[in-house]
């Protein structure tokens, strides 16, 4: 369905018209479940949808590169997936950069302090965390190297407007119901008709609940599902343990 047919349907279901819900305040609500519904199946399964690739440069001696901001108008991060670095501007024969891919780790569990890994940690095996909105590599970069981290994402989906075609949408047309299931208990909710809206809510929390089994069918070797295994690739490295 096209958001408009989305809207058509909500309204349908219980029995209201654009004068009493325009299209204006029925965006408004397709949003909010639109972003909550992405943020469960983004959370409770590991099928990168809608991910990308986003690169940029390393900076001599930096160790924390801040994301971009994620707005209702911008498709960026939602869910980092990967980070890798390339340190020495190490290219394969096609000139494509050669990326080591980074450990995630928690500050709080490192036994030393974070500067001792930005100048002694193996760039063989980089590591990194998240923190606000910025991520912090180690060791820390000797060089600037346009390009020189790459990063793996799954996208935040921009905001709906009553022209989103299906195709653009992002979540499986066969789970458009789902994000009219949860618009009517905001419509009900708006009529002061708080046990439909209660009761609505509740059936979309089922609903949303069996679209993120049926999504997570398309994997069928979740431990092995990556992205596609790049040449002379040093991300199954075994890293040593971080002292």
């Amino acid at each position: 369905m096209d958001v408009a047919d989305i809207i058509d349907l909500a309204r349908d279901q219980t029995h209201t018209n654009s004068t009493q819900f325009p299209d204006a305040q029925m965006l408004k609500y397709l949003n909010i479940v639109k972003n909550n519904f992405w943020s469960y199946i983004v959370s409770s399964i590991s099928e990168d949808y809608d991910w990308d690739i986003f690169t940029a440069n390393t900076v001599i001696w930096q160790d924390e590169y801040v994301l971009p901001l994620m707005a209702s108008d911008t498709a960026w991060s939602k869910k980092v997936t990967s980070v890798s670095v390339n340190y020495d501007n190490e290219v394969y024969d096609d000139g494509g950069l050669k990326y080591i891919k980074a450990k995630p780790v928690k500050l709080s569990s490192l036994k030393r302090n974070w500067n001792y890994y930005k100048n002694n940690q193996d760039k063989n095996f980089p590591i990194y965390y998240i923190a606000d909105n910025s991520i912090f590599i180690a060791p820390t970069p000797t060089a600037t190297t346009t390009a020189g981290i790459e990063l793996k994402w799954i996208k935040k989906i921009v905001d709906y407007t009553i022209a989103t075609l299906e195709w653009s949408m992002v979540i499986p047309v066969d789970h458009h119901e789902v994000l009219v299931q949860w618009m009517l208990s905001y419509i009900y909710k708006a009529k002061a008709q708080n046990a439909e809206a209660v009761s609505e809510k509740q059936e979309y929390i089922r609903q949303r609940t069996q679209s993120v089994r049926e999504l997570a069918d398309r994997n069928i070797s979740p431990i092995f599902m990556d992205y596609p295994v790049d040449r002379e690739s040093r991300s199954e490295v075994i890293y040593p343990n971080i002292v």
